[in-house]
């Protein structure tokens, strides 16, 4: 599965680069980010990132199958 670079980009990241990333994507949207919530938001970050991988992994290991049907 091909993911565009801004995704690959963020899925790459070390632990200890989501924080200094967190800090500079805010900076590029002129966020400021106060530093009381920091902490929580570059756990959020990191759970997203962790997330994200399972999902991408989990979709190329489906691709080619057909999908399920939903029954709830």
């Amino acid at each position: 599965m091909a993911l565009d670079v801004e995704t690959q980009g963020f899925l790459d990241l070390r632990d200890v680069e989501i924080g200094p990333w967190t800090a500079a994507r805010a900076a590029e949207r002129d966020l400021a980010i106060p530093s009381t919530i920091l902490p929580g938001l570059i756990d959020n970050i990191a759970l997203l990132r962790t997330q994200t991988s399972l999902f991408v992994s989990a979709l190329g290991e489906a691709a080619g199958e057909a999908p399920e049907v939903f029954e709830p």
